[in-house]
């Protein structure tokens, strides 16, 4: 086994407990730097999709939540920023009260389904070409910005193949409709999700 698969194997505790699986009250925005302006700013926006996965409606057709979106900072219960493993740009990771989210919605006249009519499922999959620690990062990193992935459990590395199950809304279907550039999809004949990390270019 390769050194780094073996330093893997021992970390998976630690690893997976950072991969904690994200909610739908969890939101990721690109910004420029971590000044507070830029907080702001980004803070609406994550919000914004916050609800909008909750209420099930693009924001722009609801007038009545564009309130909520302006009290963003007081909605918040916690941030943090994260660079992106494959692009590099810096994420503003923003986390916000689903009690007060959720009474938003219904008082906008929405149901809240966002987490209850779409079900999330955890669906097995494999990642290959895994060559180290950066390689894994990009895995991981890519995965979790593929539609509808909510969290992500790390359950062993063999040969440079990662084993893992995806938190994902939809389950298997909705997983299998999504596409990542940066995850090659590959065919199998059980109909098990594979894939494969190209080589950085």
């Amino acid at each position: 086994m390769r050194p780094f698969l073996i330093a893997l194997t021992l970390l998976l505790p630690c690893l997976a407990l950072a991969q904690a699986p994200a909610d739908g009250y969890l939101a990721r925005v690109l910004v420029a730097d971590q000044s507070q302006a830029i907080r702001d700013t980004a803070l609406s926006q994550a919000l914004g999709q916050v609800l909008e996965r909750v209420g099930g409606q693009p924001l722009a057709s609801q007038p009545r939540l564009q309130p909520t979106v302006a009290r963003a900072p007081k909605l918040l219960q916690r941030f943090s920023y994260e660079r992106d493993n494959a692009t590099g740009q810096l994420m503003l990771v923003a986390g916000f009260d689903p009690r007060a989210v959720d009474a938003a919605v219904r008082a906008a006249g929405l149901p809240v389904w966002g987490q209850v009519m779409v079900p999330t499922e955890e669906v097995p999959l494999t990642i290959g070409g895994v060559r180290g620690i950066a390689d894994y990062g990009r895995a991981l990193s890519a995965l979790r910005a593929m539609p509808g992935v909510r969290g992500i459990g790390v359950v062993g590395a063999e040969d440079g193949t990662l084993l893992l199950r995806a938190r994902v809304e939809g389950g298997a279907a909705a997983l299998a409709a999504a596409g990542s550039p940066v995850l090659q999809r590959q065919a199998e004949a059980s109909g098990a999700f594979s894939y494969s990390l190209p080589a950085p270019q």
